[in-house]
């Protein structure tokens, strides 16, 4: 059999280009805008790189597929960058899509693609691409590589599936030659209840359990939270902390956190998606409550040991976590092998389910491990319904007197705890009052709190110094309880489960008109749950655009969570999105006040949607 001659675009650190050159594609060249990543290909030719490719560390956007003199290609993979269609992104306001320049990067694809008119290409990216913009961006995606002359299938495939201990989704698209008039199909599951063998999935035990060692010295994981990682047991995370868990003092809300916090490595089921940026709390950690290594790394995402990366950690995270798992990429090809090329040497299997039908079958068993989770007996300490079987006794007296300066002005903040209630009055210590503020907050007996209310008195000497104001109400409950402010009792705006009721009342000592009345009213709007995480129209609180974006300024830069279009490009311009009805935390939360919309560059492709027709040029 010839050679298939094969381009790889976003080739990252090569490991979907691992997948195909084990399977026997030619990979003739490689096309990286990112250097470190270059780099690590570099480290693996004449391995798992051919010694005959070339790599070209260029910007596609920039790059002529002419220039690239690679001569005839067979077949082109790759995926581009997928930060503007994922689940982090969805979390942070909505996804930009196609709006941002990263989530644009398919139609150079596609020139690539009306350039060399290979007999078909492999798409890859996140599966939160078919719903960004409300599918709009799919139907675009779609139309834009049918323009360029090819049939396209896809599936939502999971890396467990193939042999990798890990679950990874991932959307992928197999294109065919309009010429070539017949339909892919993908390669059935090998491992797991979606799978045609009796292989049960691989886990990181299997993976990495002989480089543990019970005799290792690890020293304690430091920093707010890392004591908390000692009583997480394997596969669980910060929830084990939550209510719902039946924890005896929880310290989060019921999905406040992002599913890598704290989140401990299984060891007889895959782990979760193994993340290219990882905080200091992110996992996953190892059963012995530290960050895993590179080696341990590769073994999860199923790179070979002597695969080489960059020397640097933090780099060889990165790319680790952003690359495609080898193991589902070799069956992939193997599967392109077969069909698209008519090898005798692959032995794969072909599915012919739907998307749903595989699904349904793991989904079942992640419910029910998940279920068995939450049972009474899984954790030490009450469970949750007694937490709440009886009324609290509050017997705990505290106080705090401070004053406080700041760029938003000096107060002096003034509060007591007594018989369950927090009183907290504020008045300012070097201007006139001008605004009156009172808030009531009455909590559900919340486990972990020493207090079921909270009264608030304030005066201000401007309206904007409000965030002064919820400053107080978060240390008040830091001080009294396990929880670090309001954000945890009220949970992530994307599903809230708010603990406590709000009454807020505003109060001008002299008439005002104008901007101050706007945002006041938008205040008190905020204090009303069911406001919250909706889109809101301009012009139904403002008077005009200028008006709006200087509220809206004005708040975000005292920290409360509002998005707009120019701060989340994935929300329509003239609207806005209110998150929470507080101010965030200043000693916890970093927070961007404001940045413009960025300019959408395409470089030389032109793209024409019009009566949902592409045209590519």
């Amino acid at each position: 059999m010839r050679s298939i001659r094969t381009l790889s675009l976003f080739s990252g650190a090569g490991g979907l280009d691992l997948g195909f050159h084990e399977a026997g594609f030619d990979i003739i060249g490689c096309l990286e805008i990112d250097t470190p990543s270059c780099d690590t290909l570099g480290l693996n030719i004449g391995k798992y790189v051919s010694t005959e490719t070339k790599i070209f560390n260029a910007d596609i956007t920039l790059t002529e597929p002419a220039s690239l003199d690679v001569g005839e290609i067979d077949f082109i993979i790759g995926g581009p960058p997928c930060q503007s269609f994922s689940a982090a992104g969805r979390r942070a306001g909505g996804v930009h899509g196609i709006n941002d320049t990263r989530g644009s990067l398919f139609w150079y694809y596609c020139k690539y693609l009306e350039y060399f008119k290979p007999a078909g290409f492999l798409f890859e990216n996140v599966k939160g691409i078919l719903q960004a913009n409300n599918s709009s961006d799919w139907d675009i995606i779609l139309k834009s590589f049918e323009s360029v002359g090819y049939t396209v299938n896809f599936k939502i495939l999971d890396a467990a599936d193939f042999g990798t201990p890990q679950h990874r989704e991932r959307l992928i698209m197999v294109g065919v030659r309009n010429d070539l008039a017949y339909s892919f199909l993908f390669p059935s599951p090998t491992h797991g209840p979606a799978g045609d063998t009796s292989k049960e999935y691989v886990t990181p035990w299997m993976a990495i359990g002989d480089f543990y060692s019970p005799d290792e010295v690890v020293p304690p994981y430091g920093g707010k939270y890392g004591h908390l990682l000692n009583d997480i047991p394997p596969g669980m995370n910060y929830l084990y902390y939550t209510e719902k868990f039946g924890h005896a003092n929880p310290l989060f809300a019921w999905r406040s956190k992002f599913s890598g916090f704290l989140y401990k490595l299984p060891k007889n089921e895959p782990s979760k998606t193994v993340v290219a940026h990882q905080g200091r709390y992110d996992g996953p950690f190892h059963w012995n409550n530290r960050k895993l290594t590179i080696p341990e790394l590769k073994r999860i995402q199923g790179f070979p040991d002597d695969y080489q990366f960059v020397s640097s950690k933090v780099e060889a995270v990165r790319q680790i976590g952003n690359s495609v798992a080898p193991r589902m990429g070799r069956k992939l090809a193997d599967a392109v092998k077969l069909q698209f090329f008519g090898a005798n040497d692959v032995f794969v299997s072909l599915s012919q389910e739907s998307d749903t039908s595989h699904h349904s079958k793991r989904k079942a068993v992640k419910a029910a491990s998940t279920k068995g989770k939450t049972k009474k007996d899984s954790f030490v300490g009450a469970d949750q319904l007694d937490l709440f079987a009886e009324p609290k006794v509050y017997d705990v007296d505290l106080s705090f007197d401070r004053e406080v300066s700041s760029s938003l002005g000096s107060y002096q903040i003034d509060g007591s705890l007594k018989s369950g209630i927090w009183h907290i009055s504020m008045a300012p210590t070097t201007s006139l009052e001008s605004v009156k503020v009172s808030s009531t907050l009455k909590f559900s007996n919340p486990a972990g709190c020493n207090f079921n209310t909270i009264v608030v008195e304030a005066s201000l000497s401007e309206l904007h110094h409000i965030a002064i104001f919820w400053d107080a109400i978060h240390h008040a409950i830091e001080m009294s309880s396990s929880y670090e402010g309001l954000l945890p009792l009220y949970g992530h705006f994307t599903e809230p489960h708010p603990k406590f009721q709000l009454g807020m009342d505003i109060l001008h000592l002299s008439s005002r008109a104008g901007l101050e009345e706007k945002i006041a009213n938008l205040i008190l709007c905020m204090s009303d749950f069911s406001f919250l995480s909706t889109l809101h129209r301009y012009a139904d609180f403002f008077d005009n655009s200028q008006q709006a974006s200087e509220a809206l300024q004005t708040l975000r830069s005292i920290g409360y969570d509002i998005r707009t279009h120019e701060t989340n490009r994935a929300i329509k311009e003239g609207f806005f999105k209110p998150c929470y009805p507080f101010s965030l935390y200043t000693k916890t939360n970093t927070y961007t006040v404001w940045r413009d919309k960025g300019t959408h560059r395409t470089g030389d492709v032109r793209v024409n949607v019009t009566d949902g027709k592409v045209t590519i040029s």
